[in-house]
């Protein structure tokens, strides 16, 4: 049992067998889990309501009036995991279900990897995608853009630049030296500017091979031949306002690598032109992307 581990689910309108079954998921490895719930219209009390006794009373609920956006919601989960003593925060999102083993995992490697000298901001495992059953990969940035590396069977651990929030184990000691998420994005790109503002300040970041989660990206997925087959993560048309406006204000921060701007700006304009292509809502999506661009070069921040 891992003790020291706090997990921080946030949800949204979640769907409940998912939900349900992350939790039972995580308490079997852990004693305390921590929800918030983001302004649900439904009520994700109702849903916790379904657990048995023992898992309900180690559930925290901080139920949230409206949706103040992920930033938010984790910071909040973060204080309360404070206030109970844990060394660690496990941030998840509503729709991830970790593998038995995960979270034994990922401490293991945090604490085998401090042992060697290092200074670790978080680690994170590898997500398989419900749909295609692929197993991910993580990313580091180079001078010719993202590169992807795979983990092999000699490689316990990948040293990453960044990883996605859900899934990232984080020292609460070293939060307190990063800062904690930035609400000021919302949604969108709250792992990558904190992973590079870790970097920024001295830590590193480890992707965990043997750590599993299954894990969902985007609303549903569509396979496509774009130079080769590709499985494309399709959103609802605002999620592309702040995959853009945030990026334009990442662009805007120094910490941010070169090469990691560079190479966004290039993945930003192949979406533009992806989604004016094949979504079949173009026209409002390409409509929240251009807005989404003008409102991060003027700075504005926070919820639409």
């Amino acid at each position: 049992m891992n003790a020291d581990i706090v997990p921080i689910i946030v949800t949204y309108n979640p769907e409940k067998d998912t939900l349900l079954t992350s939790l039972i998921e995580l308490l079997a490895q852990v004693e305390t889990v921590i929800v918030v719930d983001n302004g649900s219209d439904a009520g994700t009390e109702l849903i916790l309501q379904n657990l048995s006794g023992s898992h309900r009373y180690n559930v925290k609920l901080i139920a949230l009036e409206q949706n103040f956006g992920l930033g938010k919601a984790y910071n909040a989960g973060i204080t309360l995991a404070r206030n109970l003593k844990a060394d660690f925060v496990l941030l998840m999102d509503q729709d991830s279900v970790p593998e038995s083993n995960m979270l034994t995992e990922l401490r293991s490697a945090f604490i085998s990897l401090e042992a060697q000298g290092k200074s670790i901001a978080a680690v994170g495992p590898r997500y398989r995608e419900h749909t295609t059953n692929r197993l991910s990969e993580f990313v580091v940035v180079r001078s010719l853009g993202l590169t992807r590396l795979r983990c092999e069977p000699s490689l316990p651990y990948v040293r990453a630049d960044f990883i996605i929030s859900s899934g990232s184990l984080i020292s609460l000691q070293a939060l307190d030296q990063i800062g904690d998420m930035d609400e000021d994005l919302f949604i969108d790109h709250i792992d990558t500017e904190w992973c590079f503002r870790a970097k920024a300040k001295g830590f590193d970041i480890y992707g965990i091979c043997n750590a599993i989660m299954l894990h969902s990206l985007g609303e549903r997925r569509i396979l496509v031949w774009w130079g080769r087959w590709r499985s494309i993560s399709v959103h609802r048309p605002f999620r592309y306002y702040y995959m853009f406006r945030n990026s334009v204000l990442l662009w805007q921060r120094s910490y941010m690598p070169i090469a990691w701007k560079r190479a966004d700006k290039l993945r930003m304009f192949y979406f533009f032109w992806f989604f004016l292509i094949v979504s079949p809502n173009r026209r409002i999506t390409v409509r929240m992307m251009l807005k989404g661009l003008k409102d991060g070069f003027q700075k504005k921040s926070g919820r639409l």
